[in-house]
């Protein structure tokens, strides 16, 4: 799609700054914007898509929400002390992907 700004969400703490970003995209000129967050970062994707529904109310909306999964690569050593465990092994990681459009 042309025109379109893709935001990966990698951790909490740049929320602040994705925001910003994101606002100055759309007050540069970007039509469209999409949000990805993937495992424990869904939520935080959430909050920036709200976040910027709320503050440009008026000139953009939600598009899409596509969510949808992957497979999870363990790396590293396989007999470090959380392999025995199940609870630390996942075989899918969970995705959100967010469009954000202007009117």
């Amino acid at each position: 799609m042309p025109n379109e700004t893709t935001i990966f969400i990698r951790n909490r703490n740049e929320k602040d700054k994705l925001i910003k970003d994101a606002i100055y995209a759309f007050t540069g000129g970007q039509k469209s914007l999409l949000i990805k967050g993937e495992g424990e970062e869904i939520a935080t994707a959430v909050e920036v898509a709200e976040t910027l529904k709320n503050k440009l109310f008026p000139r953009v909306e939600i598009a899409s929400i596509s969510l949808g999964s992957r497979p999870f690569y363990q790396r590293g050593r396989r007999n470090n002390k959380y392999s025995k465990n199940k609870r630390f092994q996942k075989d899918i990681i969970s995705k959100i992907e967010i469009l954000i459009k202007s009117k």
